[in-house]
């Protein structure tokens, strides 16, 4: 079965996997799908990707749609299949009406035009993804099927038949007469007139809109009084639309709206990008090492594009052997949107999506596992540090040697001694284990392991009080957090200083 979402079998997620609400992957899934037609996707963004050779394939039609003449003609056939689709599933269910019948019969043309165009458009544009060449050969196949040519002939047949027959209409007041004589006029032009106003012209302009109102009762009417006319022909017309009845190949509207995952993702890029924000289609790391160069938390970009702030992009570089990451520094200080953007960073290239950042490189995990800090819920009588030491343990009998874990500023519920000597000891257990993590923390002292890269949130040298929100490598936690709270209130020596001199 063809898919443009997946080279190999898959199976959808329906839930929404558990790290969504702390990495605020839930926020950008209802920014993307809030239109209830698209819904339908949101399982496909549930659903990561398990290898290389899958996230490859979805890039490389990004690459494709990076031609924007080719993605604007290419978004206009999938446009139209759906529109067709459309027309199909409501017509079928009243498919013994002749009324729809008579659309049926105008959809099987418009059908088999659109599908040899799609072909020839596909041939002639030449694209370089698997997935698109995939698509044409799926269309080349299906064109050139014996069943299908069979209906063509079967639907040229029953045309030609159809064509011969002639007949002249005489409505008095609500009363329809129907009769096999053609008479003397000659309607061919004025109803060639009329019907073009539906067709695109060979420019591909849509003509002027022209506005006719539907008449099915009149249409059933004038049907029901030419068969009892031509009994023979309606006969054979009745037996092809029974026989015919699934013309369409339901796959094409499947694939169709698969491809709506990478027009709306598109169409989300375009809303956040700017000279500040870029996106980037990124490379993968086969050894943990990463690096990436402007990204940012996607999440929060899309909430300040009504308000017009500022974004702070970061940027980082993991080494070889570097799978511990210990955060620090002062609070409010971009710790935890940093973390959000680096799980953000590795989950939206588990789906084949272009990155926030003008460079990335990012090493594809098995899986995500998060723990953000909570608040003290006075309902559960569990405590805070249980519920935390609970989900440690849940996440570290899961997690393997390829998994990303994200702890956020826990055990701060505890003494500080507990709370080290329980950090340490997780630490040791993520080590054991070989998982790649980020431990955001005010437990400095953590800093002296041996087996951690340390980072830190900054502040303005000439104003500590002044967050940065740059997260960057350092080799030692300064005493900039103790010295922004100071500043902030008023504990510097100089201040004591000030102070004391303006009161003595």
């Amino acid at each position: 079965m063809y898919s443009a979402l997946f080279k190999n079998d898959y199976k959808l997620v329906n839930n929404e996997p558990s790290f969504f609400k702390d990495l605020k992957l839930d926020i950008i899934t209802k920014a993307l799908f809030s239109a209830k037609d698209d819904q339908y996707l949101i399982p496909y963004f549930y659903t990561k990707l398990n290898n290389k050779e899958e996230v490859i394939y979805r890039q490389e039609i990004f690459k494709d749609f990076y031609n924007l003449e080719f993605y604007q003609d290419f978004k206009i056939y999938i446009q139209h299949i759906l529109s067709m689709a459309s027309i199909y599933n409501e017509a079928v269910l009243d498919s013994e009406s002749w009324y729809t019948r008579s659309k049926l019969a105008k959809l099987m043309d418009d059908y088999d035009k659109t599908l040899n165009e799609f072909k020839n458009f596909l041939i002639q544009s030449k694209p370089k993804s698997q997935a698109l060449n995939s698509l044409l050969a799926y269309l080349s196949d299906y064109l050139n099927s014996s069943e299908y040519l069979s209906f063509l002939n079967e639907l040229k047949e029953i045309k030609l038949e159809f064509v011969k027959i002639k007949f002249s209409l005489v409505i008095n007041g609500s009363d329809i007469y129907v009769s096999d004589e053609s008479g003397d006029a000659d309607f061919s032009k004025a109803v060639k007139k009329i019907s073009s106003a539906f067709t695109y012209m060979e420019d591909r302009k849509i003509p002027e809109e022209v506005s006719f109102p539907q008449t099915p009762h009149i249409d059933s009417s004038i049907y029901e009084k030419l068969q009892k006319l031509y009994s023979k022909e309606f006969k054979a017309f009745d037996l092809f639309f029974k026989n015919n009845i699934k013309f369409f190949n339901l796959e094409f509207e499947r694939i169709a709206k698969e491809f709506r995952f990478y027009f709306i993702y598109n169409n989300f890029i375009d809303k956040i990008k700017n000279d500040n924000l870029c996106f980037s289609l990124p490379l993968i790391s086969d050894d943990f090492t990463e690096e990436s160069d402007s990204s940012y938390d996607l999440a929060l970009a899309y909430k300040y594009l009504r308000e017009e702030k500022e974004i702070i992009t970061n940027s980082y570089e993991i080494k070889k052997g570097e799978k511990a990451i210990i955060i620090s520094g002062p609070n409010q200080g971009g710790k935890t949107t940093f973390t959000r953007q680096f799980g953000q960073l590795h989950y939206l290239l588990s789906l084949g999506l272009p990155l926030q950042g003008k460079y990335n490189k990012i090493h594809l995990v098995d899986n995500l596992y998060s723990f953000f800090k909570t608040e003290e819920n006075l309902d559960n009588l569990d405590g805070k540090l249980k519920i935390e030491l609970e989900a440690v343990k849940k996440i570290l009998s899961n997690a393997t040697n390829n998994s990303l874990i994200l702890f956020n500023e826990i055990f701060a519920s505890t003494t500080k001694d507990d709370g080290l000597e329980i950090a340490n000891l997780v630490l040791d257990d993520i080590n054991k284990l070989g998982s790649f993590t980020i431990f955001v923390t005010f437990l400095n002292e953590l800093k002296n392991r041996g087996d951690v890269v340390l980072m830190c949130s900054n502040v303005l040298k000439e104003n500590q009080e002044k967050r940065t929100y740059k997260i960057t490598r350092t080799t030692n936690f300064d005493s900039a957090y103790p010295s922004s709270i100071q500043a902030k209130y008023g504990l510097t020596y100089e201040k004591i200083k000030r102070r004391i001199s303006n009161e003595s």
